[in-house]
């Protein structure tokens, strides 16, 4: 009987500290380094579509959104 008692008590214990949101802290931190990094390369996609002439647009938005592709690449391969 104590031996069942025990073993109840202790799956218990183990199911709450495997539910406690803190212990995901390594998950959050890379979580949020990854959405900063993506934030990151849509401000600089935002920033060099701003400087495209607009007499050479195409050329110059298609420019950008490959170095967003790239930036967001980088990302990913963190």
């Amino acid at each position: 009987m104590r031996f069942l008692t025990g073993a109840a008590l202790l799956l218990a214990l183990v199911g709450t500290a495997a539910a406690d949101p803190a212990n995901r802290g390594p998950l959050r931190f890379a979580a949020a380094s990854s959405d900063a990094c993506f934030a990151n390369c849509a401000n600089e996609n935002a920033s060099c579509k701003r400087v495209c002439p607009t007499t050479l647009s195409t050329p110059c938005l298609s420019s950008c959104d490959s170095q967003m592709q790239t930036c967001r690449q980088g990302c990913l391969n963190r």
